[in-house]
């Protein structure tokens, strides 16, 4: 049983022998200096790598990709720039003194402007339009030209159409070309021969009497105008102009024997490129000297036009009011 065992620790002894021959022994000193140089060699790597990038960086700028993801003061310190286009700026705006300059430009130029220039502005169709045929549809200038020129017409048809036994008590024409009358003749004939005369010159005829044999007489309508004058003012009055204008239109009234009140004061409405100033107007003159004058003033080169005239008896005198009115550039 000894020599067994013996045998056996002998066995055993032999092969723990043989073993341990073949067992690897590991120098720790080694494999410390080996893994240093593996991680020398990565950090190396990989600042080499950020160098590359700083420099491309520095010399091409910044791409748009990585606009806001690098840190400015990285960028800052490699001296990289931004490849993104800048944004526009808007031009700064014209200055205060530039502004008033431009204005007063725009002002000089819309003096200077002719009367055409005006009205090709306001309305350029109305410089081609050639139809023109009605009242409204008129240029203010025409307006007023047509003003001046049919009031005198219609005064010379009464002074010619009426008979001699015929008297007003009221005369009132309003442009464009309305009329009222009202009288009295002496006989019915005389009466008759009035309305037929009114009805043969007259748009919308109408009269209130209604007995024929009655001598009283009250009528209305339009007054169909003969001779159209639509050039009889040629310009509007500049503001430095007016009171010469006024002075002008009194000498012409006084050198016919009509003294001309209230034009003073004009009333002014605003139209934007021009103001118009209405004066209410008096005269005490008989109808033959008021005939003439409106006569003489429809072919005067005074630029200005009559709206409306009142005339009226009280007791033995002939008061007439009227509406002057005249165009004035601003």
């Amino acid at each position: 049983m000894i020599h067994m065992n013996l045998i056996a620790v002998a066995e055993r002894t032999s092969s723990i022998g043989s073993v341990s021959q073949h067992v690897h022994v590991t120098n720790v000193a080694d494999v410390e200096r080996r893994v240093k140089r593996k991680y020398l060699t990565i950090a190396a790597a990989a600042l080499f790598a950020f160098v590359a990038f700083s420099c491309v960086l520095s010399i091409k700028g910044v791409p748009g990709a990585l606009d806001g993801v690098l840190p400015d003061s990285y960028l800052s310190l490699i001296g990289a720039k931004k490849t993104t286009a800048p944004k526009p700026t808007a031009p700064a705006g014209p200055t205060a003194e530039q502004i008033a300059e431009q204005q007063e430009a725009v002002a000089k130029a819309r003096a200077a402007m002719s009367v055409k220039d005006l009205v090709g502005e306001i309305k350029p169709q109305a410089l081609f339009n050639n139809k023109r045929t009605g009242y409204n549809s008129y240029l203010p200038l025409e307006k007023l030209s047509y003003q001046k020129t049919s009031l005198a017409q219609f005064l010379s048809f009464l002074n010619t159409a009426v008979p001699d036994d015929v008297g007003f008590s009221e005369c009132v024409y309003q442009a464009p070309n309305y009329y009222y009358l009202r009288g009295i003749a002496m006989k019915a004939s005389s009466q008759h021969t009035l309305m037929d005369r009114l009805k043969a010159v007259s748009k919308s005829f109408q009269s209130p009497i209604a007995s024929e044999a009655a001598t009283e007489i009250a009528a209305f309508g339009q007054f169909s105008v003969p001779q159209v004058r639509l050039d009889a003012v040629r310009g509007f009055v500049p503001t430095s102009e007016v009171s010469a204008e006024i002075k002008a239109f009194k000498t012409l009234a006084s050198s016919n024997k009509v003294s001309l009140k209230g034009l003073e004061k004009p009333v002014i409405e605003d139209f934007g490129v021009f103001k118009r100033y209405a004066y209410n107007v008096s005269s005490t003159a008989d109808f033959a000297d008021l005939l003439n004058f409106f006569n003489v003033f429809a072919n005067s080169p005074i630029r200005m036009g009559v709206s409306k005239a009142d005339l009226r008896y009280a007791k033995k005198f002939l008061i007439t009011n009227m509406r002057v009115e005249m165009f004035v550039l601003r």
